[in-house]
C-alpha cells in the first residue's frame, strides 16, 4: 500500500544543467504515443494543448534505481530514502528498479518490485500530479534514457501528471565528474598506500553514455596514474587492464566497485568464487588483490550529489500557485 511518507520502500532487496527531458543517443527506447496524447508534445517537457485543469497540485518522488536482490546492498538504498525523507519530510516516495532480471529474481522470492512503469501509474492513481523522477544510476546510459523515456510519457495535463521533471546520474556532467573525483578522498580505503594501484569497476552500458566513465578516467587520473576505471561490460575491460598494470610495474592492486550497491555483480562477477572473477583473474595474472565490497551511495559524498541533483529537479517542478 502506498503511504503518504513512504509509498515503496526497497525492504528487499552529455551535459546539461541536470534536468534533462530530451533523447540522446542511438539506443534511446521512444514509445508510441498513446491515443491522449495525440497534439502533446512531451518529448522536451512543453505542453502545447489545453493547460491542465485547476485544481490541488501534489508533488512526489520516484526513486529509480537498478536494483539488487540481496539484501544487504538494499540496505544502502534505505540509508539513501532516509535522507530524501529528511530533505523532503512532506513529500510522498516511492521506488522502481529499472534491471528485469532482479525483478524477476525477487518475484520468485515473493519480494515484488516495480518496474518503472507500474510505479508510475500507481503513483498517479494515489493523486500526485508534479513528479520527480530521480535517477540513481550511475551514469546516463540505456537504463537512465529508457526511465527518461517512460517518465515523459506519462506527462499530460489531462490523462497523467502535469509535469515530470528529471534528476540525473551521478557522473552526468562536468561539475558531477569533479565532485566524484573528491568523493575518492573517503571512498579509497586510507590504508591504500602511493605505489599501489586501485580500479574502480562500473557495470558498463550499450549506449553512448558509456563516456562519461571514460571521462571520469581522465578525470582522476590527472593527479594519479595508478587510478584506473574498469567495466565489466565494455572497455576498458579486465585484459587491457592487466597489461596496463604490468607496464605500471604495480604488485597490490585495490579493487573497488563503483556502483551505486554491493549486488550480484559485485559479488559474483567482481568478487566470486569462479575462476573469471576479476579478483581470482587479478590473482592469476600475479597480483596481490585488496577489497572492499562497499557500493557507492554508501558513502556521504556520493550520496550527496544524487541528492542535489534531486533537488535541482525539484526546483524545477512548476507547483506554486498561479
Amino acid at each position: 500500500m502506498i503511504r503518504e511518507e513512504n509509498m515503496h520502500t526497497p525492504s528487499g532487496e552529455h551535459p546539461s544543467n541536470g534536468h534533462t527531458h530530451h533523447r540522446h543517443g542511438d539506443h534511446d527506447h521512444a514509445l508510441p504515443s498513446s491515443p491522449d496524447s495525440s497534439g502533446h508534445d512531451h518529448e522536451h517537457g512543453h505542453r502545447h494543448g489545453p493547460e491542465a485543469p485547476p485544481g490541488p497540485k501534489r508533488p512526489g518522488i520516484l526513486l529509480a534505481a537498478f536494483g539488487t536482490a540481496v539484501a544487504q546492498a538494499c540496505q544502502a538504498y534505505e540509508i539513501f530514502e532516509t535522507e530524501v525523507h529528511e530533505r523532503f519530510p512532506d513529500i510522498p516516495v516511492a521506488w522502481a528498479y529499472t534491471a528485469h532480471k532482479v525483478r524477476r529474481k525477487l518475484a520468485k522470492t515473493g519480494k515484488e518490485r516495480d518496474c518503472v512503469a507500474t510505479a508510475l501509474s500507481r503513483i498517479h492513481d494515489h493523486g500526485v500530479t508534479h513528479l520527480v523522477v530521480q535517477s540513481l544510476h550511475t551514469v546516463p546510459g540505456v537504463e537512465y534514457f529508457w526511465t527518461q523515456n517512460l517518465a515523459k510519457a506519462y506527462e499530460h495535463p489531462r490523462k497523467g501528471f502535469h509535469q515530470v521533471s528529471l534528476g540525473t546520474p551521478l557522473l552526468h556532467d562536468e561539475n558531477d565528474l569533479e565532485r566524484a573525483r573528491t568523493c575518492l578522498a573517503s571512498f579509497i580505503p586510507k590504508e591504500r598506500t602511493a605505489d599501489e594501484a586501485v580500479i574502480l569497476v562500473g557495470h558498463g552500458t550499450y549506449h553512448r553514455g558509456q563516456q562519461r566513465y571514460l571521462d571520469f578516467q581522465t578525470c582522476i587520473r590527472k593527479e594519479d596514474p595508478l587510478l584506473f576505471m574498469g567495466l565489466l561490460m565494455g572497455e576498458p575491460g579486465l585484459l587491457s587492464l592487466i597489461e596496463r598494470l604490468h607496464r605500471a610495474k604495480v604488485s597490490t592492486v585495490w579493487l573497488l566497485p563503483f556502483m551505486a550497491v554491493s549486488g550480484h555483480h559485485v559479488r559474483k562477477d567482481m568478487f566470486g568464487d569462479h575462476s573469471h572473477s576479476w579478483q581470482n583473474q587479478l590473482a592469476a595474472a600475479g597480483f596481490l588483490v585488496r577489497k572492499r565490497v562497499l557500493g557507492t551511495i554508501e558513502f556521504p559524498c556520493f550520496r550527496t550529489i544524487w541528492l542535489d541533483h534531486l533537488a535541482e529537479a525539484m526546483d524545477c517542478l512548476r507547483i506554486t500557485a498561479s
